[in-house]
């Protein structure tokens, strides 16, 4: 029987954080300067650590179906521990860098980075890079208090119900404007939008948080028996379906954008992999490690974003592009995060106990 705690959930979202670092560092065109990819070995596979995406939003529904309340207090709450880490960077480490181009950009683009709308596709002036999940988060707290309740009542069917509304629901919305164009009516795509593309991106990112909430109501993982099988097979079963998820090794390609998102299916299945194989073994070094990742995702995934945000990263990058070959560009980027997130999150967690005692 597998056993899906806090510490499990912790390493996933450690598993997760690691292939976001490895999608963004990998990059080519999030550098200033030109680095030595002689060497690099996700040549051709580097757009796979994607999933990372699915398996946030997966963990987001999944952690869900274990509060209480579910409820618009409890999501505030929550969404009041994804601001702190988020607020805390942009105020403290982004914004006092690039004063100009807020006073500049005005009220709205500046609200629009408080949460995370953001994105250089849409002509979007972003002060910190990759911060989706903010939006995408509240959105989430504010639709699983009703999402929740309706699958409450009869968890598969009502959770293929509500997956196929959000995807016919994102259709529609993606389809405004050709549907409005055909009664004259002329406005821009939704590609070339701000809030309605955010709004989009939410409805097609839904059905795998409605995945994740079928999957902790159900205990789907809990059933998975590995006791019978030995050892060294779990691990080999485990290792080979993370590296054929990554490898691409599958039938279908994966697109962000597309409103079927095949990650969908992938991703359970990377977390299922992973939860059997911390399972099976004990791994205390390694376990330790990713759960500390885990815990610190959070503030590794928006301080992370200084070195590649456009406004900001002239004074960031020149600390990780120290070396000239990608990969040890990426392994300091991580470590170095790593720490800093460490350390930034200790400080705030203290100053916070400290306001709240006072």
């Amino acid at each position: 029987m597998v056993r899906f705690d806090k510490e499990i959930t912790r390493i996933v979202k450690g598993f997760a954080l690691i292939f976001m670092m490895l999608l963004h560092c990998y990059n080519k065109t999030n550098y200033d300067v030109a680095l030595d990819y002689s060497y690099f070995p996700f040549y051709g596979i580097n757009y796979s650590f994607k999933i990372c995406v699915a398996m946030f939003t997966f963990m987001v529904g999944y952690g869900y179906a274990f509060s209480r309340t579910k409820d618009l207090k409890y999501g505030l709450q929550h969404t009041k521990r994804l601001i702190i880490p988020y607020w805390t960077i942009l105020f403290l480490f982004s914004l006092p860098f690039c004063l100009d181009a807020v006073l500049e950009n005005g009220l709205k683009i500046f609200i629009y980075n408080l949460f995370g709308i953001t994105d250089t596709r849409w002509d979007t002036v972003v002060y910190l890079k990759f911060g989706w999940f903010v939006y995408f988060y509240i959105y989430a707290m504010v639709v699983m208090p009703f999402v929740s309740r309706f699958i409450d009542k009869r968890p598969v069917l009502n959770s293929i119900i509500a997956i196929i509304a959000f995807l016919g629901l994102g259709y529609v919305v993606h389809s405004i404007p050709q549907l409005l164009a055909l009664t004259g009516i002329v406005v821009s795509p939704i590609g070339k939008t701000t809030l309605p593309l955010s709004f989009f991106y939410c409805l097609i990112m839904t059905p795998t948080v409605i995945l994740g909430y079928l999957f902790a109501h159900q205990g789907y993982y809990e059933k998975i028996n590995i006791g019978r099988l030995p050892k060294f097979l779990v691990c080999l079963i485990c290792v080979s379906i993370i590296v054929l998820i990554i490898a691409k090794l599958r039938p279908f390609t994966l697109r962000f954008y597309n409103p079927f998102n095949l990650d969908f299916f992938y991703a359970p299945i990377m977390i299922g992999a992973i939860a059997v194989l911390f399972n099976t073994y004990k791994w205390p070094y390694l376990r330790t490690v990713f759960s500390k990742i885990g815990e610190l995702s959070m503030y590794m995934w928006f301080l992370h974003g200084l070195f590649y945000t456009e406004g900001v990263r002239r004074f960031y990058q020149p600390a990780i592009t120290i070396f000239n070959d990608v990969n040890l560009v990426v392994i300091w980027t991580i470590t170095l995060t790593f720490f800093a997130a460490w350390l930034l999150k200790t400080i705030v967690d203290a100053v916070l106990k400290r306001l709240s005692v006072n």
